[in-house]
This record gives structure tokens, sequence and C-alpha cells, in this order.
């Protein structure tokens, strides 16, 4: 049996919560395919237990406090809005640990990063695989495209685009 962390009980989980997150702000399916990917690439989909829940990465998206600071300070207040109006949460306020097991909450602090990337998000998935390098876990990051494209088919499989 598999353990799952961050508040989800798996993997169709992830998936619901990833279409109520990007039917809510916006993106179609590739924003969908690619904030799933990242719960993927980051924590395996949930499958793997953060060893620092209240620092660094944090959430099933593996946020970090510069990408939470920059989304509250940069991030447009519209999308604030709807998020406020869906789900109840005030952005500004949101505290990184906020984050650890809440995954919808990681799954829209994820989306609403995506929003702030002028480059269009890819319609496949080697493509999302280098975005998500430039753009989520950027050069400096210990991530590979190898690793995120690994991860997307250990969690979902051969036949996901």
């Amino acid at each position: 049996m598999t353990t799952f962390y961050y508040g989800i009980s798996s993997i169709q989980e992830a998936k619901d919560l990833t279409r109520e997150v990007v039917d809510g702000l916006g993106g179609g399916e590739p924003a969908y395919c690619q904030v799933l990917e990242i719960a993927c690439a980051e924590t395996h989909c949930g499958t793997y237990p953060d060893k620092h829940p209240k620092k660094w990465g944090v959430g099933l998206c593996q946020f970090d406090k510069i990408a939470l600071q920059d989304i509250q300070l940069e991030g447009e207040q519209r999308h604030f809005e709807l998020v406020k109006k869906l789900w109840g949460y005030d952005i500004q306020k949101v505290e990184l640990e906020d984050l650890a097991d809440d995954a919808r909450l990681s799954l829209i602090c994820c989306r609403l990063k995506l929003k702030r990337i002028a480059e269009a998000i890819p319609d496949n998935l080697l493509d999302r695989a280098h975005y998500w390098k430039k753009y989520y876990n950027t050069e400096a990051g210990a991530g590979t495209v190898e690793h995120y494209l690994g991860s997307v088919k250990t969690c979902l499989g051969d036949e996901w685009q």
C-alpha cells in the first residue's frame, strides 16, 4: 500500500484537485498537465515525504519562501480575488508552512506561479519538462528533464501524454 503525504490520499485525489484548481484559475489542458506533472516531479504526486516540512520546498508542489513571496508581491489582485472567492484563501496572508498539508493550496500557488510566466505552457510532455526546468526548478535546481519525465511516467503511467 502506498503512503501519501501533503494532505492527499491518492493520485486520483491529486488529479481531481489539480483539475479543480486549473478549472478555477484557467489554462486548460496544458496547465492541468503541467501542474499535475510538477507534483509528480517534486513529490512523486505526494508519495515522497518532505524532510523539511516548514522550510525550503514545502507541500505537494515543493514551494519555497522566495516563490511564495514573489506571488504575494507580484501576483495579480484579480487572481487573488478569484482564489478568495472560490476557495476562501487570502493569498496575501498565506505562510509557507500553510502549504505543508494543504494540497489544494499548494496546487493553487503552483498555478499562480505559472500564470506569471509570459511563455505559454507547452502542450507536449517533453516541452513541459523543459519548461519546468527553466521556470520552476530553474538552472540552479538539482532536478533534470530526465527526472521530470521519469517521475511523470512512474506516477501517471506510459499512456500519459
